[in-house]
């Protein structure tokens, strides 16, 4: 969810009722993806965007609406999207509220067309420079680039650069307009069409000899990239096309959180303590209130550093992005414990194939201290105690319904 989303979900409650607007015009692409016009404005919606508009096509709470919508919904990631395609269409005025009016949003200080996270991104050097060096020794002259997300277009300019004879580069956002003044500024505008919109939503002119993508979330699999790769390699590119990336793993580092950051993430018995003497008021309640939250909290994986480490790291998923076929995961991997300690956390981390001899990892025990992605790190139930030689296992979901997308403990997973 990007921040403006944010903003638009802090002017509804669940009792806001929503209703669409009484003059859209939608168009249905082969994707599902949809593009929807109002007399002020058009916009994008994901794969949801029909169902949400149905829920809504009386005047209708929202808890209601959501409540309709959740029946239709596989996991965690589809009720982002789906969450996400509402607040869209809310802000467009696709969806109005009571007022009839649009909602007015400021811009988001960290969105993805603001200059914050792009300043990040080109600061962490080894993140660029690696991509750059995948580019290199990927692309051959002569090739069709296309390079989905493209931001500031570093990645675009690089790919021109290293001999190809087209790039089209896809983007969604407003930066887009920025790159193409990069693009310009380079002398590779001729050579480069920019693409506005969602890359599973546009076509090309001609199929592409590579993908260069770099779309790798905080949760590696939060921006879609799995979907957005299927989609291309069916659509976008040739039967035999290259990628930047070309491989993709997914691990979770068994850990000890240190004391001093869990107590900045849950209820701890000394800062309950703490407060009642500050305050005069009974917080105690609050640990049984709110026993499990969060789930997780983010981190840069640098700062985990010389964090304890209880076993070696989970390989949870390792996959082929020229070749994969599933987009529903689920997967069970059992590493034994090296240390003693109290196993509650794990820290997710990634590695990506770049070109032949090209990689790029966030394990906290590799990342350059300018590495620009934080890492999820989970809060383990009950916080087990672990010896060396214990088994710890671990289930790593996407798109699988109900249970949560990861679980670990010490022995094997009970039955289901």
């Amino acid at each position: 969810m990007n921040p403006t989303q944010g903003q638009v979900i802090a002017m509804l409650d669940p009792t806001t009722v929503l209703r669409c607007a009484s003059e859209i015009r939608i168009q249905v692409g082969a994707d599902g993806h949809l593009s929807i016009y109002t007399p002020e404005e058009s916009c994008q919606a994901g794969p949801h965007g029909l169902a949400v508009l149905h829920a809504f096509v009386r005047p209708t709470r929202l808890s209601d609406g959501l409540a309709e919508l959740q029946a239709r919904i596989r996991g965690m990631h589809e009720w982002i999207e789906l969450t996400n395609t509402l607040t869209e269409l809310y802000r467009a005025g696709v969806l109005l509220d009571e007022t009839g009016k649009r909602p007015v949003v400021q811009p988001a200080p960290m969105g993805f067309d603001t200059a914050g996270i792009h300043v990040a991104m080109l600061n962490d050097r080894v993140r660029t420079t690696r991509f750059l060096a995948g580019i290199r020794e990927v692309v051959r002259p002569g090739d069709v680039v296309v390079d989905i997300g493209t931001g500031t277009g570093v990645l675009a300019i690089a790919a021109a650069q290293a001999g190809a004879r087209h790039v089209y580069a896809v983007e969604e956002t407003g930066i887009g307009q920025v790159a193409q003044t990069l693009f310009e500024a380079n002398g590779v505008a001729d050579r480069i069409t920019l693409l506005t919109g969602r890359s599973t939503a546009i076509e090309l002119p001609e199929r592409a000899d590579v993908l260069v993508s770099e779309i790798i979330g905080n949760e590696p699999l939060g921006e879609q990239v799995l979907e957005v790769f299927v989609d291309a390699r069916t659509r976008l590119l040739k039967p035999d096309a290259r990628m930047v990336p070309s491989a993709l793993r997914i691990c979770g580092l068994p850990v000890e959180i240190p004391e001093e950051k869990l107590a900045r993430h849950v209820f701890r018995a000394e800062a309950l303590e703490n407060w009642r003497s500050w305050y005069g008021i009974d917080l105690d309640p609050l640990a049984m209130a709110i026993p499990g939250a969060p789930s997780y909290f983010l981190l840069r994986p640098q700062k985990a550093r010389h964090w304890r480490v209880l076993a070696e790291p989970a390989l949870l998923l390792e996959l082929d992005l020229r070749t994969f076929t599933d987009q529903e995961i689920e997967v069970t991997r059992t590493v034994t414990a090296t240390a003693s300690g109290s196993l509650n956390g794990v820290l997710i981390y990634f590695e990506l194939a770049l070109g032949p001899t090209t990689t790029l990892s966030t394990n906290p025990l590799q990342v350059d201290p300018t590495n620009c992605w934080y890492s999820l790190v989970w809060f383990v139930a009950d916080a087990p105690s672990v010896a060396p030689g214990d088994p710890i296992t671990a289930v790593y979901r996407y798109r699988v319904p109900g249970p949560p997308p990861v679980e670990w403990r010490v022995g094997s997973l009970a039955p289901a």
